[in-house]
């Protein structure tokens, strides 16, 4: 059964990037606009993985708490990405309960494989070609 992903991105270059790992992989996944929305739209049923930018504009690291905090949602796997310099963000994700703090270059070379093991167990991951972003 395929599970949905939410996302939670600012960033249109992740947001893309995101996407189309989705797309490759024909998961379903749910981009969230706030922090907030994460408790909302968690329904363990369906929802088997969540996808944080750790460095939005809103702090995202009180909606990780409540979610992990609550005996329904906290078992849904929280994955979190920032850049390498950001130690005492890593560290807040963490503390939050961020079940993975990754960073950003290593979370883009396994997001295919990420996205594959919670929201699609047992499958296997096929290569799609990458459409090339312009640079900024």
């Amino acid at each position: 059964m395929n599970r949905t992903v939410l996302v939670l991105t600012d960033d249109l270059f992740w947001r893309t990037k995101i996407e189309h790992a989705l797309k490759s992989s024909q998961t379903p996944g749910v981009f969230l606009d706030t922090p907030a929305e994460i408790e909302k739209k968690a329904d363990p049923a369906r929802v088997g993985l969540v996808l944080i930018d750790l460095a939005l504009r809103s702090d995202p690291i009180a909606a990780i708490t409540a979610l992990k905090k609550a005996p329904k949602t906290k078992n849904i796997m929280v994955v979190g990405y920032c850049e390498h310099k950001q130690l005492e963000l890593i560290e807040r994700a963490k503390k939050s309960g961020c079940d993975q703090v990754l960073m950003r270059s290593t979370f883009s070379q396994n997001l295919g494989d990420i996205i594959l093991k919670y929201a699609l167990p047992g499958s296997v991951r096929q290569e799609s070609e990458e459409v090339e972003l312009p640079e900024e």
